[in-house]
């Protein structure tokens, strides 16, 4: 009866350090889907920039062109029929992105702020928009990368330690 008391005991030890450290590494993989959906962003906007320079499509239909990685599936509703301003549209489709992409609130500001002006002014206004805002979101990628070298393996070794932690009060 003891021997499976203990026994229990152990299991549940490892099952608690296996739980937590699972839940830092959930934590670091959404570090790296951030910088994914920043980098497909970024591709996003150069992409849009020669559609933009190249076609004489309207606003909604090269924003739909353009978003075709998985990561930007938000805004392909564009090529529906719409009723509202694009500015609207915009802002609606920033905040359906899922929180698995784990953006940041400077990154959410960055893309309502980018998609505010878009279509509103000529084409060369529109490019030197997009140009501006490609270099926020460069910023946006280094700091990303930044996250990831500094956070990555510490979400990983705080839920291994705090398991451990953990499972050793139980014992």
């Amino acid at each position: 009866m003891q021997v499976r008391f203990v026994f229990v005991k152990l299991i549940g030890a490892l099952l608690l350090i296996a739980s937590s450290f699972s839940v830092g590494v959930s934590m670091s993989k959404s570090l790296y889907r951030r910088k994914a959906f920043i980098k497909s962003f970024i591709v996003f906007v150069d992409s849009l920039e020669t559609h933009i320079r190249y076609n004489t499509d309207d606003i909604f239909k090269l924003v739909s062109m353009c978003s075709d990685s998985e990561e930007l599936k938000c805004f392909e509703f564009f090529n529906k029929p719409h009723a509202e301003p694009f500015d609207k549209l915009w802002s609606k489709s920033v905040l359906t992105i899922p929180r698995a992409y784990a953006l940041t609130k400077s990154d959410m500001d960055l893309l309502l702020q980018f998609g505010s002006q878009l279509g509103k002014t000529d084409i060369d206004g529109q490019i030197k928009h997009i140009k501006l805002y490609k270099d926020f979101f460069k910023k946006q990628l280094d700091d990303a990368e930044d996250a990831i070298v500094k956070k990555s393996k510490l979400y990983k070794t705080m839920g291994l330690f705090a398991g451990t932690a953990a499972a050793l009060m139980m014992m």
